[in-house]
């Protein structure tokens, strides 16, 4: 007796993409390993890819959309047809959200417990592209409440706490001299001016100071304890532990932390 046929599990779209091309990307790496590795002067690749899907779309309850492949026999199903071309790496870079210039990337997840927004107007600011902290500060309540119906009352609360200073982590770093520096990671450590740093209850020295990162000079009997910055009249702790440091990572002290926690100029 033929056992019944298990139904098909939905899939994100974007899943599906992501695999598809993942599994393209590989095969561009293989065909550049075939090339170099045996100087062949010629050979084949896809000039186009076509591909047709029976599968049936649906729409869960956070507003994601899914797709499912169709079964043999199985009546109301779409037809998606992909046709697949290609891409240079200029093209992408010129096209694509520059996360690592973003003046806060958390991601609005980070501070979902400080948002008055419900699950709703989190997909709303989702489907307009805002996933980060950066980009929801340059929102205008105003403006988003006219186009979009977020109520500009409860996205400027959403501000308001994407403001809040924030200690993410912290890493143990030595200059080319042999001093032993500890840099503090996190959102809004300063707005220009300098915050003031304690560590284990003792006032430091802020070498550095930038929104993202803080460079502060540890004294030498602090081992581990708690990390107290203050700043705009605001105080925000976090945790350190000084580790061992001979393994600490190298820290090319040349120049001051621009605005984006690297070196060089603004």
């Amino acid at each position: 007796m033929q056992q019944p046929r298990a139904q098909n599990r939905s899939y994100p779209v974007e899943d599906f993409l992501q695999a598809l091309t993942a599994q393209l990307d590989r095969a561009q790496d293989a065909l550049a390993l075939k090339v170099s590795g045996t100087n062949r002067p010629l050979t084949w690749a896809l000039k186009d890819f076509t591909i047709d899907l029976r599968v049936f779309i649906e729409v869960n309850d956070k507003g994601k959309v899914l797709i499912r492949s169709a079964g043999p026999n199985e009546e109301g199903a779409s037809t998606i047809h992909l046709n697949l071309t290609t891409i240079t790496r200029p093209m992408v870079e010129e096209n694509s959200y520059a996360f690592h210039t973003d003046a806060d990337p958390r991601s609005i997840g980070d501070i979902k417990s400080g948002l008055d927004l419900d699950e709703g107007e989190q997909r709303t600011l989702d489907w307009m592209g805002v996933r980060t902290v950066g980009q929801l500060k340059q929102l205008d309540p105003q403006q988003v409440q006219a186009i979009m119906g977020i109520p500009a009352a409860r996205l400027q609360a959403a501000l308001v706490a994407a403001s809040r200073p924030t200690v993410m982590g912290h890493e143990v770093v030595r200059r080319r001299d042999g001093t032993t520096l500890l840099k503090i990671q996190g959102a809004n450590l300063t707005s220009g001016v300098m915050p003031e740093v304690k560590l284990a209850g003792d006032p430091v020295e802020v070498v550095d100071a930038t929104p993202r990162e803080l460079v502060v000079r540890p004294l030498a009997c602090h081992e581990e304890g708690q990390i107290e910055v203050f700043t705009e009249g605001q105080r925000v702790t976090g945790y350190f532990r000084m580790g061992n440091a001979n393994g600490a990572k190298a820290l090319d002290h040349a120049g001051p932390l621009n605005g984006n926690g690297q070196r060089g100029a603004p």
